[in-house]
């Protein structure tokens, strides 16, 4: 053991207590830093998503005044189709008016009544389950797709056979045309270097000629472009028998010797080309000192000696070519035969090859509907069920109220003053039926412009006067200003409502809490209003969940209609679950 002696050691030793003290002081000093620096951990404000009816309200102040006279309007506009009444008719509260045509909304109406009893009868299939019968039809079509899946693969395997048999018998034919015409081929072949040669050998004429001082001198005077198109034509055509020549090197068998003799054949017609050119240019040339007609017409007969040549070079390979072809010509047909067999059960092939992949998706689909069957349906199915049953009947309320806004009734009992409309002319700007009411007093209330939207004609409505505290006394919307009212510096809307019975007990200028029911929604998830909160990708809404972990999920949602009270309908969160609220750092 090495023994420790430094000066500090010591000082230690002699001051234990006081070292201890000192250590324990930096550790309690470290960890009040620590705390002190450390993030606060986030404070949530949360609260519980629950399931229940939702009622969307418009509340203000509302006060009694007195207005007996109504002018009664249509919550629509179109032709009128019926008057039930005449001035000076007593009605009574609720009693029809008159009606503007509405055919389009009647079957609307009648539209939405089948979807949703329809969705009311898919609701039912999945609460009752599958039945024995259903199961049965999907085991026997699931047994049908599964043979024509084995027909599919029988066939192809059939096809493929069939293919092999073709290609294995055609190059039995190919073998056979080969022994057969390779005395031909070997002719061919020999034929085609000699006549390429001779094609060669006739284009090294142009350079004799061009080279002439008597030609040379002839062409700088009358056509001194000439010899450059002469050249490239002579070289193209040298190109060409050298690409003739290796096709011919590596050519086997009489399909290849063919080719080969066609490609030789380009070659020749190509240097004859060239040949008839320098023919063209030196007929063409202007006599001069050094080249005069016998000049020309030498130097004529050389080049023709060579056209000559070469056309001859080149019937010789078209006689090489037709007899090698007729020769081959059976071989061709049977191997046509085989080739056409080939390409039919190819597309046969093919064909099974798609329809095996179709009826594999068609037996995979079928096997998972079958599993469906029998499973049953999930909650989560039937409660997207219920969502549809409620959208339907959402939908029916909203063709119901269009179709009551073509209505036209007494809001309250009185007697008929003035009748401004009649049969088949539109709803007139103003007033379309003027009634005197029973009772004198009316409740007038001014709306914001955020919640003017929301209020519609016969909507009904309450309010409990300060006076008549714990009594709701029934209203119904009867007139909106189509203009805003300066109230206190800010642009509201004067709405006045009628009591649906008669009041006597009541004073003009009374007040109290008046509100109007603009919606409802039955059975719904809701959730605090600032709880959805705008996606900061900007896609759509969010809310913030917060898990068991600890950890906060933010999950898409869609919004619906927002109640009193401060909750929005929410889709896509479920009855319990824990939503974030705010957030306090």
């Amino acid at each position: 053991m090495v023994s420790i002696t430094t000066p500090l050691w010591h000082s230690i030793k002699r001051h234990k207590k006081k070292s201890i003290a000192g250590v324990i002081s930096l550790v309690l000093l470290g960890l009040l830093v620590w705390g002190i620096t450390r993030p606060a951990a986030p404070e949530y404000v949360t609260a519980l998503a629950e399931q229940g009816d939702l009622r969307q309200t418009v509340e203000a102040v509302g006060t009694v005044i007195s207005e007996r006279e109504l002018e009664l309007r249509f919550g629509a506009t179109g032709i009128v189709a019926q008057v039930l009444v005449r001035e000076g008719d007593k009605v009574t509260a609720g009693q029809r008016l008159a009606q503007l045509k509405a055919g389009s909304l009647s079957a609307s109406i009648a539209s939405q009544a089948a979807a949703l009893q329809s969705a009311q009868a898919d609701l039912r299939a999945m609460e009752e389950g599958t039945r024995p019968e259903d199961i049965a039809i999907a085991e026997a079509d699931l047994q049908n797709k599964r043979a024509s899946l084995q027909s599919a693969r029988q066939t192809l395997a059939s096809a493929e056979q069939n293919i092999a048999q073709a290609e294995q018998q055609m190059t039995v034919v190919r073998q056979e045309a080969d022994v057969s015409l390779a005395g031909q081929v070997t002719t061919s072949l020999s034929t085609i270097n000699e006549q390429l040669t001779t094609a060669e050998n006739s284009l090294s004429t142009i350079d004799d000629v061009l080279s002439r001082t008597d030609v040379n001198d002839a062409v700088i005077k009358d056509k001194p472009n000439a010899p450059g198109d002469i050249n490239a034509q002579k070289q193209n055509a040298l190109a060409a028998i050298s690409a003739a020549r290796r096709t011919a090197a590596a050519a086997s068998g009489y399909q290849a010797a063919i080719d080969a003799l066609s490609s030789a054949r380009t070659a020749v017609t190509t240097a004859g080309t060239a040949m008839d050119s320098l023919f063209s240019l030196i007929s063409s040339l202007k006599e001069s000192q050094y080249f005069d007609s016998s000049t020309r017409e030498s130097v004529k007969a050389s080049i023709a000696t060579e056209r000559s040549r070469i056309q001859d070079a080149a019937g010789a390979i078209s006689t090489g070519l037709s007899s090698l072809q007729n020769a081959s010509a059976s071989y061709d047909s049977k191997i046509t035969a085989q080739q056409s067999t080939v390409t039919s059960q190819q597309g046969t092939r093919d064909k099974a090859k798609a329809d095996i992949m179709t009826y594999e998706a068609a037996v995979r689909s079928g096997e998972a509907q079958l599993q469906l069957k029998k499973a049953g349906s999930r909650q989560t199915d039937i409660d997207a069920a219920r969502a549809r049953v409620r959208q339907a009947q959402a939908n029916v309320a909203a063709s119901q109220a269009n179709f009551s806004d073509t209505i036209l009734t007494a809001p309250v009992s009185g007697t008929v003053t003035h009748v401004n409309v009649r049969i088949g002319e539109s709803v007139p700007a103003g007033a379309a039926i003027t009634l005197l009411g029973e009772s004198p007093y009316r409740v007038e209330m001014f709306v914001s412009e955020i919640d003017i939207p929301k209020v519609h004609l016969t909507q009904s409505g309450s309010i409990e006067l300060d006076a008549f505290r714990g009594t709701n006394y029934a209203l119904r919307v009867g007139d909106i200003d189509p203009a805003s009212t300066d109230t206190e510096g800010v642009p509201k809307y004067r709405v006045r409502l009628d009591f649906v019975h008669a009041h006597d007990e009541f004073k003009i200028g009374m007040t109290g809490d008046a509100e109007i029911f603009t919606g409802e929604r039955k059975n719904v998830v809701h959730v605090p209003a600032r709880a959805v909160l705008d996606a900061a990708s900007g896609s759509g809404q969010i809310v913030r969940i917060l898990k068991d972990d600890g950890t906060v999920e933010e999950r898409p949602v869609v919004s619906g209609m927002e109640g009193e009270g401060g909750d929005i309908e929410v889709e896509g969160v479920k009855e319990g679950e824990v939503v974030v609220v705010l957030i306090k750092q």
